[in-house]
Formats: structure tokens, sequence, C-alpha cells
């Protein structure tokens, strides 16, 4: 597990990504770090990432669903405000195929984007920027070039 800087205690100062494939894991880390977006905290597999929303908050959540059952179980049980995060607090997805099933399973539960793997970077910018409401502007600006 891996972060840019603790947060302040109550405060929602980074976003949670759920990741098992540790080479994407780092690409979204790298990524989030080269272009000063908002900071990222990983976990590595849903077990850790339920025990870190049920004792920090966290501003926002991107999961994979490599362990869907897992995954859609912890956005449940964060929208049914039992976790320590905002039940409202923004989510999305990355899987590598989703059908309609899925989709209307994942709809249900109000997640905001899904990302479709393998995705593209622009893509990911946008979702960070989505969940954590940072101006595109900001980020753009910030890119390397």
């Amino acid at each position: 597990m891996i972060a840019f800087e603790r947060p302040a205690k109550g405060v929602a100062k980074e976003l949670l990504l759920v990741e098992g494939n540790s080479m994407i894991g780092s690409i979204i880390l790298s990524t989030a770090r080269q272009l000063n977006l908002h900071p990222i905290r990983v976990a590595n597999n849903c077990q850790s990432a339920q025990i870190f929303l049920e004792n920090q908050i966290f501003c926002g959540l991107i999961t994979s669903l490599e362990e869907a059952e897992a995954a859609l179980t912890i956005i449940q049980r964060l929208r049914l405000g039992q976790l320590k995060c905002a039940a409202n607090m923004p989510v999305a997805v990355t899987t590598t195929q989703c059908d309609v099933s899925m989709a209307n399973r994942i709809k249900a539960l109000n997640v905001q984007r899904i990302l479709l793997k393998p995705f593209k970077i622009r893509d990911l910018i946008l979702t960070i920027q989505t969940l954590t409401a940072t101006p595109p502007d900001d980020i753009l600006r910030n890119a390397p070039r």
C-alpha cells in the first residue's frame, strides 16, 4: 500500500484505489504524481480496501472489479452508510468487460464512471477529476510536455 501523504484526522484528502494488478496500480499512481493530481492510497485487494474504508475518510474510490462481488459489496456498504466515508462519496470502477447485467448492478449503486481496461490516460485523468472535482484546466496545465 502506497500513499502520497497522511491526511489530517477527519479530513478526506486521499482517493482510494483498489487494484490487484500491481502494474496498473503503479501506472495510475505514477500518473497522478506526475500530473500533481489528488493524493492516492492504493489497496491491493478488497479486504484491505474495506479496512481502510472502515477506519479512514476518503474523498473518492476507484475500484477494480477483479473481485467483482467483494467490490460491489464494498460499494453497497458505502451507499448504506456502513463505512466511515460519506455514503454519497464518488465511486468509479475499472473492469475488462461489462455486460448489461453488471452495468445495471453498477448503475443501481450510483457509480459515477466505468473505465474499461485497457483505458487511456486521458480517461484516467478525467475520472480522477470527476471524483475529486479538480478543474480539468488545472490538471492539464500540470501535464508533462
